[in-house]
């Protein structure tokens, strides 16, 4: 058996768009919390089974909120600025009730580039949650004062690339869904398309 074969194909876009933003999330907070307790990495480093559980949990479990910050971000701060918001609504709710006898080749590049959009989004939002608690780990913790301010640095410049390219797919993303929703009644490049041009 192939070690790449216990490893679930469709259980990487979970790990990329939940565990990853989760375990950014929270880095500064696990710093500063066994930065301040001897006893509870002396105790990590002697169960390293719990040390690795607790963590994945905590990944998971800030990454499923990261997420759920991500939504919030994604209605009210892309979706809404949008010229054509109330077309991408409309667009949103007949692909929704859309069904296809046969998948159009767009859903699996739609599916791809959802998994795109959402691991921009999270890590944006996982970005930011990381800035703030680098602001405290560099507030409590005097000796890493200059490695929170390198990591403040470093995120927010990140964040704002991430934020751009959520945003970017985004626009792709209701591209899609719109052609798929106009495919369902006449297949491209047929004579209504060659008239719209």
């Amino acid at each position: 058996m192939f070690p790449s074969s216990t490893v679930r194909l469709d259980s990487l876009p979970a790990v990329a768009t939940v565990v990853a933003p989760g375990a950014l999330a929270t880095t500064p907070f696990a710093w500063l919390l066994l930065s301040g307790s001897d006893d509870l990495r002396a105790f990590l480093s002697a169960h390293e089974a719990v040390a690795l559980a607790a963590a994945a949990l905590v990944w998971i479990v800030m990454g499923f909120l990261v997420e759920s910050m991500g939504s919030y971000v994604e209605v009210y701060g892309i979706d809404r600025r949008r010229d054509d918001h109330d077309q991408l609504v409309e667009t949103w709710w007949l692909y929704l009730r859309s069904a296809w006898k046969e998948e159009p080749v767009g859903q699996g590049y739609l599916r791809r580039l959802v998994v795109s959009f959402k691991f921009e989004l999270n890590m944006f939002v996982g970005s930011l949650v990381a800035i703030f608690g680098f602001c405290l780990l560099g507030t409590f913790e005097r000796t890493a004062r200059v490695p929170s301010v390198a990591a403040v640095i470093l995120l927010g410049g990140a964040a704002a690339l991430l934020f751009t390219m959520a945003r970017d797919t985004s626009g792709v993303l209701a591209e899609t869904r719109e052609q798929l929703v106009r495919g369902i009644h006449r297949p491209p490049g047929g004579v209504a398309d060659r008239e719209a041009e």
